[in-house]
């Protein structure tokens, strides 16, 4: 009797536990970003379609509250093809003022110029009356078909019209004409994000559906618009249709079919702004915040790696919060920001100045005096792109890539789409850029047409002159695979392409790119002739969020465009000088590279390539691929470090990963310091941790620190609390698994003999190279990342693995319990059922 009560009462602490878990264990909402994603309806008029077809437009704004700098995604559907004319497009533009006030005067409509051409045939519109003052204060005192409309800047309230013109608005009291017939200071082609012809165009596909990215400005990338935490602004979706004419034109718009009377340009036009579907945007509080805060500072240098965490989300949270304190950030290159650390080790530490380094890599040698290595956050490199399909008509979501392809890229070994690269010795038998290389082909198949294509500017990535972990991580990928190393070292690709002789044998890996080769243009007939080919065409950047930047534009880097200036004597040569080019590409056109950390990737709406982990295997960064890669590394016992160990890691882990480390000085600050660094560290292993978009919280392109390491974070703020010198060791539990509360245990099932589980964008891709992993480490027992914060999308693993689970765990306990609960009560009735049906078949 005992051995059943026992029993019993075993199965019911499992149906009770299991069922605990299910009601503890963060259900997907738990601790989830609330979606500030907008989605509103708009019947249109009968207008918009002269056939007399009712259209419902129904349009998304992925992101509307907590902006920064940044991409936001709008989609909509319900509307009217874009035709191959470009009619029926649809005009995206970022307003100043709430949604309900915004005029066509406060939108920056920056594509080519801001401000509009004439007004044209939009005066016969139906909505256009002359004599409304609501009309003449959009379109001018007379206003008539030569009227513009300019943009209103919301800094000095001045009225501008780049395309140079003021018909209708006559002058001010002064004599002056009220239009300023130039483009705003603030304008450039940084700041030329309309979605509108220029550089980009919205088009609608034939299902009536169609989406668009647009780049968001706050204040101080565009102080016209003046968008930020305490100043509204709007985001405007615009579907451009057909036109409608007052009474004595009318007969002439139904009848035309001509496409000026319904492309871009039009967006002004009464009617077509009466269809317009606006949203209020609101940004978050900036870093400039801090400049308000009269508190000493307490500061951290080092680490690109955290800019979108650090600069743009913690330290508005710290300066805004009177129980935190005035958080420093600056961010340098990681190899300066260790020298510039080790150097002051040997000195003095003094409050209001930086004393703390961050860091994705150890110090080399022994500190002169000891500080901790304190985890902040996870992140990686990502090799981010923008590519538009060979056929123009939509932009590339997947690009693989392999070691031996990156070799390439940092090589400088594409002879370049100038003509004269065909000249140079070593390269003129390679292809000319990337989309152009048939192993590139090989592994993206459905991009072979990139070949036949010239995309100037575009031939390398666009990368740091620093000395970048980013860099160092990417490379160290390349430096584990065999097939890049016997490239560099001068085997032929398998499609007789040969690394650049400047760089055979690099030794990798490197925080520093090199540009190496020297060679010079001859041919007279080259703009080029007396430059070094190569070194014109590297897309550098000063830092990777720059870089990220500059993809994000599809705006290269590269020196290509030649500009000259007359000499004033007609006997001598103008002089010359080669420049950035003056525009971005065109959408359509739009082929773009760029070593970027995957927090800038994720908030400027940029694509992540996927590398190549084993043979016909690729991974993308996301939260799940940069968790697993947790387990892929080896721990420096004595810095408490862990770094990329090839050989560990699992063929779904994104070899890029890297982690953030706090070096802070556990000796020799004053306690006031030592007491706001330490609070810098309870914040980064707790509230820190919490994904979302709110300041202070964790961005997109951030990991959750795992439970170790959230361990030796709390263990280090002991430390520097304290100051007495002590360097405390890394948890017993870093080095049994890095990833725990983060993954499933290692092992625990899921994918046999260490095969793929599913996670990441594994694809399956001819590829000539192998992987640098060999021996992975446990499958992962579920397809995605079961965090122990919840992650703000759908497809959180916790939701689709664990906690169907933990349910079927607690049915299956319940059933044992049920089942014990007869089996232990001889006159349960089920067990008297059970005898008298046995009974009955015995007898049968």
């Amino acid at each position: 009797m005992r051995t059943r009560i026992t029993w019993l009462a075993l199965t019911s602490v499992i149906a009770f536990l299991a069922a605990g878990l299910v009601i503890l264990l963060p259900v997907p909402a738990a601790g989830q970003t609330v979606s500030s994603a907008q989605t509103q309806t708009k019947a249109l008029d009968a207008r918009y379609d002269k056939g007399g077809t009712r259209y419902t437009a129904s349009v998304t704004v992925s992101q509307t509250t907590d902006l920064v700098h940044q991409k936001v995604k709008v989609s909509w559907s319900g509307l009217r093809p874009t035709t191959a004319q470009g009619t029926y497009p649809v005009v995206i533009m970022q307003c100043w003022g709430k949604a309900a006030e915004v005029t066509q005067q406060t939108c920056w409509n920056a594509g080519t110029n801001v401000g509009t051409q004439r007004l044209g045939f939009g005066f016969h519109d139906v909505l256009f009356n002359s004599a409304d003052p609501a009309t003449k204060a959009i379109f001018g005192d007379t206003p008539s078909e030569n009227s513009v409309v300019p943009f209103k800047a919301r800094d000095d309230g001045m009225l501008y019209n780049g395309w140079q013109g003021s018909e209708g608005w006559g002058k001010d009291a002064e004599g002056k004409d009220k239009v300023t017939k130039t483009n705003p200071t603030g304008f450039s082609v940084a700041t030329s994000n309309a979605v509108m012809p220029g550089t980009y165009v919205g088009r609608t596909g034939a299902n009536g559906s169609g989406e668009h990215d647009i780049e968001l400005l706050t204040e101080f990338e565009l102080k016209h618009l003046g968008c930020g935490s305490t100043s509204p602004c709007s985001l405007v979706v615009i579907p451009v249709g057909d036109p409608h004419c007052n009474a004595t034109r009318d007969a002439q718009c139904l009848s035309s079919t001509s496409a000026s009377l319904r492309n871009a340009t039009t967006w002004m036009w009464p009617t077509n702004w009466s269809r317009r579907v606006a949203f209020d945007l609101s940004f978050r509080e900036s870093p400039e915040a801090c400049k308000l805060d009269d508190r000493l500072e307490t500061g951290l240098a080092g680490s690109w790696y955290a800019y979108q965490l650090l600069n743009n989300s913690w330290r508005p949270k710290f300066c805004n919060d009177q129980n935190l304190f005035k958080l420093g950030y600056t961010a340098l290159s990681d190899g300066d920001a260790r020298g510039l650390f080790g150097t002051a080790l040997a000195g003095a530490w003094q409050d209001g100045s930086t004393n703390a380094l961050l860091t994705s890599r150890a110090m080399a040698g022994e500190p002169v005096k000891p500080f901790v290595y304190a985890p902040v956050t996870v992140s990686s490199v990502a090799v981010s792109f923008i590519l538009d399909a060979p056929d123009g008509t939509k932009e590339v979501t997947d690009v693989k890539l392999n070691a031996r392809l990156l070799a390439k890229l940092f090589t400088q070994s594409y002879r370049t789409t100038a003509a004269a690269g065909a000249e140079h010795p070593a390269l003129k038998n390679n292809p000319k850029w990337w989309g152009a290389d048939p192993e590139f082909t090989a592994l993206n198949p459905s991009l072979a047409g990139l070949a036949a294509l010239t995309r100037e500017g575009s031939e390398y990535p666009v990368f740091s002159i620093g000395d970048m972990d980013a860099l160092y991580a990417l490379t160290a990928y390349i430096a584990a695979d065999k097939d890049a190393v016997a490239w560099l070292n001068g085997a032929n690709d398998g499609y007789g392409m040969f690394v650049n002789p400047w760089y055979h044998q690099y030794q990798l890996p490197v925080g520093l790119l090199e540009l190496r080769d020297d060679w010079v243009v001859t041919d007279e007939r080259s703009p080029f002739k007396g430059e070094k080919l190569l070194g014109q065409h590297a897309n550098t950047a000063d830092n990777i969020n720059v870089g990220a930047v500059a993809a994000t534009q599809a705006w290269p880097t590269a020196f290509i465009n030649r500009s000259c200036t007359p000499d004033p004597d007609p006997a001598k040569p103008p002089t010359c000088i080669f420049k950035r080019k003056d525009q971005r590409q065109v959408g359509g056109q739009r082929a773009m590279l760029a070593v970027t950390s995957l927090g800038d990737s994720k908030v400027y709406g940029l694509r992540q390539a996927a590398l190549q982990t084993a043979a016909g295997k690729f991974v993308a960064p996301d939260d799940y691929s940069v968790a697993l890669a947790l387990r892929g590394t080896k721990l420096d016992e004595k810095t408490g470090v862990l770094s990329t160990d090839f050989e560990k890691m699992h063929p779904d882990a994104y070899p890029g990963m890297s982690i953030v480390y706090a070096g802070i000085p556990t000796t020799g600050l004053s306690l006031a310091t030592a007491g706001n660094y330490a609070k810098f560290l309870d914040y980064a292993a707790e509230p820190g941790q919490v994904r979302g978009y709110a300041a202070g919280q964790l961005p997109d392109g951030y990991v959750p620190l795992s439970e170790p390491l959230r361990e030796q974070t709390r263990n280090a703020a002991k430390a520097v609390r304290e100051q007495k010198g002590e360097v405390p060791p890394p948890p017993a539990s870093l080095a049994e698994d890095p990833a725990a509360g983060l993954l499933p245990p290692a092992g625990g099932g899921g994918a046999a003999n260490g095969a793929a589980g599913g996670g990441g964008t594994g694809t399956n891709a001819p590829a000539p190279s192998a992987s640098p992993n060999a021996s992975p480490s446990g499958a992962p027992t579920v397809d995605k990342a079961a965090t122990s914060v919840a992650t703000r999308t759908d497809s959180s693993g916790f939701a689709k693995w664990v906690l169907p689970g933990l349910l079927a765990i607690a049915v299956l306990a319940g059933l044992i319990a049920f089942g014990a609960m007869v089996w232990t009560q001889p006159d349960h009735p089920v067990r008297r059922a059970l005898r008298a049906a046995a009974d009955r078949l015995r007898r049968s």
